[in-house]
């Protein structure tokens, strides 16, 4: 399913159904793209009346979504309907598609109540086998949540529910904007600190040792589950560093939120070769990431340069963010924030900024064409 909703709409233009018609497979389409975010595999180790509790919260959660979404898409289509110009159809799929992306993201990102995550804390330090979700890595948002209250006693476990049930009914409201991403990055962070071979940090897991002090593995190479072992190795590293545990907590939120970009990883590509990105344009300009120009993203970033002793760059940061998403407002696009991050940082050590460590330089980020 992850890969046939685009074709939904490749060929809209050439396809004869009713436009009621159209609207109703691409709100299917989203419904079932959805329920995927809400498995539970069965090969995931969970107590049976946890898995059933489980189930009947998210079927609750979905049925009450997949009531609202034919609203949201009326609301998008009112909105991008300007000076009698009807909105066009693929652009009211797209704005939908990143409103429930992003209330995904948000959803992972927003703290519970003090008891919920003094839990969340306890669960987070017991096994490394809630990072082992057995389904589709794309698709185990719901899952990581409910293996973490696997980790807590079972007395515990209704009220961690009852809360998770609050929190999903956030869904479509207003909430308080989550914290400010991590600076520098909690995988930058962790990564920074292996390279330095500082010998006060708590050991790797072997797998997260072989890949990254023995291969040199990048850290998006990495497979989901291992990057959420990276996050949990530093979220207690953290801890033992004296970082106040909500901080902590908030940095392991943001390192495993789901993203745009890995959502949707290699969907939106165009004049690949052996998966690798099409070259830059020839004019010299930066190439638009896919993802962000199927979506209409538009914003900047903020970079900044650490030199090397010889004076060229040694690491970049990405320091501020400012993205925009059709569909998404009143919230930040927390699943679309770093889009830009990945070209932005490769601009940057590519030696085409300013040299001066003091220097922080903004890359403004447009759709020069109208995209589909």
């Amino acid at each position: 399913m992850r890969w046939c909703l685009p074709l939904l709409f490749c060929c809209a233009s050439a396809v004869a159904a009713a436009p009621d018609k159209q609207d109703q497979d691409a709100l299917q389409n989203l419904r079932n793209h959805l329920a995927r975010s809400f498995e539970l595999a069965p090969e995931l180790p969970l107590d049976d009346d946890l898995r059933a509790r489980a189930g009947q919260l998210s079927a609750a959660h979905l049925e009450r979504i997949n009531a609202l979404l034919p609203l949201w898409m009326e609301e998008e289509r009112t909105l991008q309907s300007t000076g009698g110009k009807q909105a066009e159809r693929w652009s009211v799929f797209f704005a939908l598609w990143a409103r429930l992306l992003n209330e995904l993201a948000l959803w992972q990102l927003e703290p519970g109540d003090a008891a919920y995550e003094q839990a969340t804390l306890a669960a987070l330090k017991g096994s490394p086998l809630q990072c082992k979700l057995h389904g589709d890595s794309h698709f185990t948002d719901y899952a990581a949540r409910i293996a973490r209250i696997q980790q807590l006693p079972a007395a515990q476990r209704p009220a961690m529910l009852a809360t998770e049930r609050e929190l999903l009914a956030h869904w479509g409201q207003p909430r308080p904007a989550p914290a400010a991403w991590p600076e520098p990055l909690p995988q930058e962070a962790a990564l920074a600190l292996l390279s330095s071979r500082q010998q006060d940090r708590p050991p790797l897991p072997p797998t997260l040792a072989v890949q990254l002090l023995s291969e040199g593995k990048d850290y998006a190479a990495m497979a989901r589950e291992d990057q959420c072992l990276l996050h949990l190795w530093w979220f207690k590293r953290n801890l033992q560093q004296g970082v106040a545990p909500a901080v902590a907590l908030s940095a392991f939120r943001y390192g495993t939120m789901i993203s745009a970009e890995m959502r949707f990883a290699g969907m939106f590509e165009s004049g690949t070769t052996n998966g690798k990105p099409a070259p830059a344009p020839a004019d010299g300009k930066l190439p638009y990431p896919p993802i962000a120009s199927r979506f209409h993203a538009v914003g900047a970033t903020v970079v900044q340069l650490k030199l090397n002793a010889n004076g060229k760059p040694q690491q970049a940061s990405v320091v501020g963010r400012t993205v925009t998403v059709p569909g998404i407002r009143g919230a930040r696009p927390v699943a679309f924030e770093t889009l830009f991050d990945a070209a932005t940082l490769k601009y940057a050590m590519d030696g085409r900024l300013p040299t001066d460590p003091t220097f922080k330089v903004q890359l403004v980020w447009k759709l020069e064409d109208t995209q589909p």
